[in-house]
């Protein structure tokens, strides 16, 4: 490959590691993605072994490296979920599996944090509220149920790469914007709040050092160079969280600019300047909305998964590209009418984020008949997703951003019909990048090359690596239809709102109180 070099880039997300390998000018060169598993519990808790994060970063790296020299990638940039809680002994064990940011185990532990902070003190947490999802109200659960963990905790990692940079380097470090996440920063976000960790018993020392996401933050040591596929002497950049990389890679750069994240938390984000001169984030994610995709896939659409490895074997015979699992599935949603022949789908398999903040709220179809067809099922789920992130986006609107157009990147957006029932169910223009699920290593590449001084800015590098393919507009009548849905379904969320709580606590008695 001659004289290039290269950035590596590693997104930690929810279901695995995505690496994507590019050259110093923006080529894309390959990507390559390994899942991990989520030990999901009935108490609402979700968890990841930090084992499998290190396996999979390996894996990634080498599987992308072939016919490449290693001492030609010039750095590693990194983003992973958050906030997450992940605790670590003096000797640098992990003593739990990561309580991951859709865990929402601690959702009781919430009201009790809120009436025993001062409001005044969680200003930048939505007005004094605690989210389920945060890692205080996490490691307050932790503190109270499993006490012999919280005893022996040396370090709290927030976010999944600070796990991974911790092996390489020996640093407890994360960046400032997962840090933001967590409940436990100054309301100005400036630093951890010793206010706030007095509250549940939390010394500074156990949290890591902050940095800004451009800092360089280390090298590959010689010891993990053949384990991880790297070159001694490799730089490490601390990257960020992976919503901020995947707004980078969607082109985010100055206020103004939203996207929509189609990703496992899905939602509209964008960029703006306050009131008081200061640059804030607009919108919200959702907890489950790509997760609400894939469990569609997992549990109800055995059926195409048996077409999806038919197809593999006959387009390896013909030698063409395979269609996907989700490609069939898309094909089968769009036999169904626009609305789903009225059923409707809430997408709260894991509680909710915005637009909701309920960490209590259930999932359900709502409107089946006896003339009801399972690909209304299909389509509602979809709709439903739509339909709840265009909450999101009508409370943005509602703030005075009239948005027409969004950059759409992450899983969701790769099919044509997600992308049509997105444009009309929010009515705005849906612009689909060449690389829609590689934004956030886009971002992560963009982040390490200012980092060594390769790019000026965000800005000046962002036209190397975003290249948008398709525009999906929305369709007038379709715009009426789901205009006519959207009051309903906002009745069926606070028709059951008082009984989410019920069916939440029924299936912990049901599950025997699992821990």
């Amino acid at each position: 490959m001659g004289d290039k070099k290269y950035l590596l880039a590693h997104d930690f997300g929810t279901s695995g590691d995505k690496a994507t390998l590019f050259t110093t000018e923006g080529e894309f060169i390959a990507t390559k993605t390994t899942g991990y598993p989520s030990i999901t519990l009935a108490n609402g808790g979700v968890e990841q072994d930090p084992k499998d994060w290190w396996n999979c970063f390996c894996e990634t790296t080498k599987a992308l490296l072939k016919g490449v020299d290693p001492k030609d990638v010039l750095a590693v940039g990194f983003d992973g979920t958050y906030p997450n809680c992940l605790c670590i002994d003096k000797d640098g064990n992990c003593l739990n599996n990561a309580y991951i940011w859709q865990d929402v185990r601690a959702v009781e532990e919430c009201a009790e944090l809120e009436a025993m902070i001062p409001k005044a003190a969680l200003m930048c947490n939505r007005d004094g509220k605690i989210g389920a999802n945060e890692t205080l109200p996490k490691v307050y659960w932790l503190k109270k149920n499993k006490p012999e963990i919280f005893e022996k905790t040396a370090m709290i990692f927030p976010a999944c790469q600070d796990y991974i940079i911790y092996k390489l380097t020996g640093k407890c470090a994360t960046c400032y914007e997962p840090a933001a996440n967590t409940t436990l920063m100054l309301p100005d976000i400036s630093d951890w709040s010793d206010e706030i960790l007095s509250y549940i018993g939390l010394r500074r020392d156990q949290l890591p050092e902050l940095h800004k996401r451009t800092d360089i933050i280390g090298e590959v040591p010689e010891k993990y160079a053949e384990e991880c596929g790297l070159a001694p002497g490799t730089k490490l950049v601390i990257g960020t969280g992976d919503t901020e990389n995947s707004m980078v890679g969607a082109g985010l750069i100055k206020p103004g600019d939203f996207y929509m994240n189609g990703g496992t938390s899905a939602g509209i984000l964008g960029i703006v300047e306050g009131k008081d001169g200061q640059i804030h984030f607009a919108g919200g994610l959702t907890a489950s909305s790509g997760t609400s995709y894939k469990w569609l896939k997992d549990e109800i659409c055995l059926f195409e998964q048996e077409l999806a490895e038919e197809e593999k074997k006959n387009a390896e015979k013909e030698g063409r590209p395979a269609k996907s699992v989700y490609d069939i599935i898309n094909d089968e949603m769009a036999k169904a009418p626009v609305g789903s022949n009225g059923v409707m789908f809430h997408p709260y398999l894991a509680g909710e984020r915005s637009p909701r903040n309920n960490g209590k709220a259930q999932g359900s179809f709502v409107g089946i008949g006896l003339t009801t067809k399972r690909t209304d099922i299909l389509r509602s789920v979809i709709e439903g997703i739509a339909l709840n992130i265009g909450v999101i986006l009508d409370q943005v609107r509602e703030e005075g951003y009239d948005l027409k157009s969004v950059v759409i990147v992450g899983g969701l957006g790769k099919g044509a019909i997600t992308r049509q029932i997105f444009a009309d169910v929010m009515d705005i223009e849906i612009k689909a990048p060449k690389f829609m699920e590689e934004a956030a290593t886009i971002g992560g590449a963009i982040t390490a090359g200012i980092a060594l001084g390769i790019y000026e800015d965000e800005s000046s590098a962002i036209g190397k690596f975003l290249q948008i393919e398709s525009v999906t507009r929305p369709i007038p009548e379709h715009v009426e239809i789901y205009k006519k849905m959207k009051p309903i379904y906002e009745k069926i969320y606070n028709g059951l709102y008082d009984v989410y709580p019920d069916i939440y606590d029924l299936k912990k008695e049901l599950a025997g109180g699992q821990d």
